[in-house]
């Protein structure tokens, strides 16, 4: 009997053991749960940023990713500082919490709540990031993330989440953010787009510019992130480990495919390839979506949210776009705030209100809470930015934008964006002396040693080109027999001279010219030709401008209307060529016309004509002289 006794309390104890170990066991699962979906949320801000750089340019990639670092940093010291107690102190009337600033740490279970919220403020100011990218200042970004954390994001929490906010208490549900998370960051990055303006050459001329992104790939990876990580955005945000967990990873599950489906159907519709954005957006946008009432709906309107979800996102993008011009780089606006205010409002279509409303007062409550979010968030985020507008404070100079913010705000750069930057540079300035930097052991090194070859292959082809040209230039402005300047040469100098009015015409003519060649053959003519041009070529200024008008007449312009001045150059040039001994012939004389403006409405024209009415005169009283108009 002793024995059997023993045995039996011996058993018992055990028992008891067994059963104190459970209930511990059952409270580290939800302890466990609570901080891996944490870890899950935090990763989030690795697929916000995957998206993020790979929608943006490849000239700003380092800065949205350095964005979404900053922001998890700033975001949540103030959220510890201000933001956690403003949120989920003791509740004010209803309006902001009054205490939990500045956690100590000390309370276990507090700790665990902390650390899965603050991942949560991350994401709310991540939101923003996107709408405002490729243009604000990265320092005006830090003050933005700051307000948000501290005042923006945590004091709507506390109308909705905290027990004793004034939205909860009316019956507002959003069990995982759909408004409180997404929409206010997406309201908030509309008050930034609408200061800061589209990007530059977004909107031209009436035209919707397409700015391709960096990376398409990233944007699929991205996706696929937030996608696993937003099991732990809504299934973590119970607080618990339940079976009822299963519904709500199931309903996440099948409104972001739903919202992905969704988006391909809009792309076969309108008989369009399968585009990244779209698709990809679609698929956030049916998390976003569903994150409200994810505990609530069932698996077939999870499907319903998420497909009406992706439309809405698509729709509501083309006003925005289209209609508003209002540049939106991520599409932020659509998927986390027109989605997110949907879902919310879907909760009281599809569900029946927890707290027991009617249809009319649930949907009337989630309404309100809806148009709430965005009166509270748009007017302080636009006090915000305009704050920081006025004080020039908020966006980057057009040449920073121009360069890139990876190296107006960063000084970093990419070695292929430096290298198409340089190639650029060379393409523009048609400088073909300059030489890209060649990187050792590289891809782009390569790249940059064959387009430096390339260079010098143009270089010596230009060389080559420029000796043509001027051959070309020689023999279709200068006359081949006596290489002084031909008629078209002589109107193409004059366009460009800089005698305006102060100039007079001579015109010269070898006397009886067809005897000589009749005589002593056109070899002969050649050749006085030459040595007639090669007298007056002699006897002129560096400035005047000498050239062959036709057969045995030249022209000559003296830098001077003076007459008289003019004919003694004439004479003397007259007196010359009467006195040089020309090859066969021997003596040769030429008959000159002079003429110079005399009124200011004269053209080139008039004062030639004067000039070769003088020349007649010159001919017809004997020829081997000067006459002046």
């Amino acid at each position: 009997m002793s024995i059997l006794y023993i045995t039996n309390i011996h058993f018992n104890i055990i028992f008891v053991d067994i059963i104190l170990t459970k209930e511990q066991l059952m409270d580290s699962l939800d302890l466990m749960w609570i901080l891996l979906s944490a870890f899950l949320v935090f990763l989030m801000q690795f697929g916000f940023s995957l998206i993020e750089t790979g929608t943006v340019r490849t000239k700003n990639t380092i800065n949205v990713a350095m964005k979404n670092l900053i922001d998890t940093v700033f975001g949540i010291i103030f959220f510890w500082i201000i933001g956690f107690g403003f949120m989920f102190g003791d509740s004010f009337f209803g309006l902001f919490g009054t205490s939990n600033f500045i956690i100590d740490g000390t309370n276990l279970e507090q700790n665990a709540i902390f650390f899965f919220q603050a991942m949560f403020a991350a994401t709310a100011i991540t939101i923003v990031s996107g709408a405002v990218a490729e243009r604000i200042k990265f320092n005006a970004y830090i003050i933005v993330a700051i307000f948000v954390a501290a005042v923006i994001y945590p004091v709507f929490g506390h109308w909705a989440w905290n027990e004793n906010g004034w939205l909860n208490e009316l019956g507002f549900v959003d069990f995982a953010g759909s408004t409180v998370v997404h929409s206010i960051g997406a309201w908030i990055g509309l008050a930034g787009t609408l200061v800061l303006g589209p990007r530059l050459g977004k909107f031209k001329k009436g035209k919707i510019k397409y700015f391709a992104p960096s990376n398409h790939n990233f944007i699929v990876f991205g996706v696929f992130i937030l996608f696993f990580s937003w099991f732990g955005f809504n299934a973590g945000s119970l607080l618990e480990f339940d079976a009822k967990i299963t519904l709500i990873l199931l309903n996440t599950l099948m409104s972001a495919i739903f919202g992905g489906f969704a988006a391909w159907l809009l792309t076969f519709i309108n008989k369009e390839r399968t585009k990244v954005e779209i698709f990809s957006f679609g698929i956030i946008s049916g998390l976003v979506g569903i994150t409200a009432g994810c505990h609530l709906f069932t698996i077939y309107e999870a499907a319903v949210v998420g497909f009406i979800s992706a439309m809405i996102m698509h729709f509501s993008n083309e006003l925005i776009t289209k209609k508003l011009k209002i540049d939106d780089p991520l599409s932020v606006i659509s998927i986390h705030g027109f989605s997110g205010a949907w879902g919310t409002i879907a909760l009281a279509l599809f569900t029946a209100s927890p707290k027991g409303l009617s249809f009319v007062e649930f949907f009337i409550v989630q309404a309100l809470g809806v148009i709430v979010a965005f009166i509270f968030s748009f007017v302080l985020g636009l006090i915000l930015f305009l704050i920081l507008y006025k004080y020039k404070f908020l966006r980057v100079k057009k040449r920073s934008e121009v360069i890139g913010l990876n190296t107006s705000e960063h000084n970093a750069k990419l070695p292929w964006v430096e290298t198409i930057e340089s190639i650029v540079t060379i393409m523009k300035t048609g400088n073909l002396n300059k030489k890209i930097y060649e990187e050792r052991d590289t891809e782009v090194g390569i790249v940059a040693k064959f387009f430096n070859y390339l260079l010098e292959m143009l270089k010596e082809r230009n060389e080559t080109l420029k000796k043509s040209n001027r051959l070309l230039h020689k023999k279709a402005y200068f006359d081949s027999l006596t290489k002084i300047l031909n008629r078209r040469g002589f109107l193409e100098k004059m366009k460009y001279s800089s005698f305006g009015d102060n100039y007079s015409v001579i015109i010269a003519d070898i006397d009886k010219f067809k005897l000589v060649n009749d005589t002593y053959g056109h070899d002969t003519g050649d050749i006085i030709l030459k040595e007639f041009a090669e007298i007056v070529s002699n006897k002129i200024r560096l400035d005047d401008i000498f050239a062959r008008w036709g057969g045995e007449e030249f022209v000559l312009i003296i830098n001077t209307t003076n007459l008289n001045t003019v004919q003694n150059i004439a004479d003397k040039i007259r007196t010359d060529i009467e006195k040089f001994k020309f090859t066969t012939v021997g003596k040769v004389t030429a008959s000159f016309g002079v003429s110079s403006f005399n009124a200011s409405n004269n053209s080139f024209d008039d004062v030639f004509k004067n000039a070769d009415d003088a020349l007649y005169q010159a001919k017809k009283l004997g020829r081997n002289r000067v006459y002046c108009y």
